[in-house]
């Protein structure tokens, strides 16, 4: 091979040096760099065959055969911010940008930004789509993923059930008048002060997200196992109904308890403005069901009192039923599943199954979508790497959705965030290594040009 062999033996360990240590150098800087998955150098020797007859092989230095990119798992650390998303285990966010096209990548640092004038969405610095499904999808696939669109108003909902924990006083005297015949929304105060034992002042909403007042009066019946109850809007004038003297009420009903204080029987009818009634068939839902009319909007709310009526008559009571007992009237709970119209306000946390819940200024929250993610085991290698984070799969890989905690895969930690993979201290040492490589391959070059000039000096003489 002789002396300039072995000066192109140390090149190829300079080269190799070379591109072993931007591979170095490209994974510490990147130290830092959130998702960033590091890479080895792979070195493999180079022979050169001098002797066909006997077969014999000579070193003839050294090069790269490969830069396998590691895909080990990165540190975790917390930042507090909810779109902040960290995978734990396997698996990639999937994204989109805006001409459709599919990236994968571990880095989960998401904002919430906006789309149009009805919805945000979540994106990466790039403006690209993190992509999810229907909240019903247990195994969808790449065309079927969407941008998870959050609504930037929740729109109001008018109450259909209003439920309430009632204590009722036993020790209250009877009376033969009925509660029904006590009211007149023609006086200022329908029911005035003293003619009925006791009111509860409920609300509900409205179809247009107003919160209405109502009021729910008990008057002790004509025996001393009954009560008799009227509900009512607080302010008449909102019975979309039109005039009469009944303006306002709505439901009547009377309550027949047994000894031990327990509700055993009820009967339940619908006011009309003129005062007669509409008996309820309580055998259908259990409860009673009335139309409400406010300001002309019709809804239709059930008020639960804690028992109903089975098909057969007899009643079924909850924990929470109403009670009568020797005890002052209290109100245990009260419960209505209306609400107001509500202004995006945050996203509080994301799951760790993928579930992506929206929070408004009503107080209210949706589930948005759910985050699926995507899995390239045995292919990983595969991927091809864009710089920002970002792969992107190569033809022929196939590609696993995965819902996040399923399957022993991996599962997402909101407010927070995978950092590098890249071990610093393995780095400094690879860093000394190729510099000692360097110098011994550089040492071979200069010696074999050295070894060069005396043999050509001696040819001189």
């Amino acid at each position: 091979m002789g002396l300039f062999g072995t000066m192109f033996i140390g090149y190829s360990g300079l080269y190799s040096d070379t591109l072993a240590t931007k591979v170095t150098a490209d994974n510490i800087t990147n130290l830092n760099t959130v998702g960033f998955k590091g890479s080895r150098t792979e070195f493999a020797n180079m022979v050169v065959r001098y002797s066909e007859v006997f077969g014999r092989e000579r070193g003839f230095g050294a090069n790269i055969k490969h830069i396998r990119p590691l895909f080990t798992q990165g540190g975790i650390f917390t930042t507090d911010l909810s779109t902040d998303l960290a995978i734990v285990g396997k698996g990639y966010f999937i994204l989109s940008d805006s001409k459709g096209n599919i990236y994968y990548t571990r880095d989960g640092q998401f904002f919430i930004n906006e789309v149009d004038e009805h919805y945000f969405a979540l994106q990466n610095s790039l403006k690209m789509y993190l992509l999810g499904a229907d909240l019903k999808a247990t195994s969808p696939d790449l065309n079927s993923l969407k941008p998870n669109l959050i609504p930037k108003v929740m729109q109001a909902k008018a109450t259909a059930v209003l439920s309430s924990q009632l204590i009722l006083d036993s020790r209250r005297p009877t009376n033969t008048e009925s509660l029904l015949a006590k009211y007149d929304a023609t006086k200022t105060q329908p029911l005035e002060d003293g003619r009925y034992d006791w009111v509860f002042d409920l609300y509900v909403y409205d179809s247009l997200g107003e919160l209405v007042p109502i009021k729910l009066y008990f008057d002790r019946g004509d025996s001393p196992n009954t009560y008799e109850m009227l509900l009512t809007l607080a302010d008449p004038a909102k019975d979309g109904r039109g005039e009469g003297n009944y303006r306002g009420a709505f439901l009547y009903g009377t309550l027949t308890f047994g000894g031990a204080g327990e509700v055993v029987s009820a009967t339940f009818s619908e006011v009309n403005v003129d005062g007669t009634l509409n008996p309820l068939d309580l055998t259908q839902l259990g409860r009673p069901r009335f139309n409400l009319n406010i300001n002309g909007n019709v809804q239709q709310v059930t008020l639960d009192l804690g028992f109903s009526v089975d098909p057969d008559g007899s009643v079924s009571r909850d924990i929470g039923a109403v009670k009568m007992l020797a005890s002052p009237f209290a109100q245990v709970g009260f419960t209505q599943d209306g609400y107001p119209t509500g202004v995006f306000e945050r996203i509080e946390v994301i799951d760790e199954e993928g579930l992506i819940r929206a929070w408004y200024t009503n107080q209210k929250d949706i589930e948005v979508s759910r985050l699926f993610l995507a899995d390239f085991s045995g292919y990983e290698e595969s991927l091809e790497r864009l710089g920002n984070g970002l792969f992107r799969a190569r033809a022929g890989v196939e590609v696993y959705l995965f819902i996040p905690g399923s399957a022993e895969r991996g599962r997402i930690l909101s407010g927070a965030l995978e950092g590098s993979n890249v071990d610093l201290a393995m780095e400094m040492i690879n860093l000394i290594m190729l510099q000692r490589s360097f110098q011994s391959n550089s040492r071979v070059i200069t010696t074999a040009d050295a070894m060069l000039e005396d043999f050509l000096r001696q040819l001189r003489f």
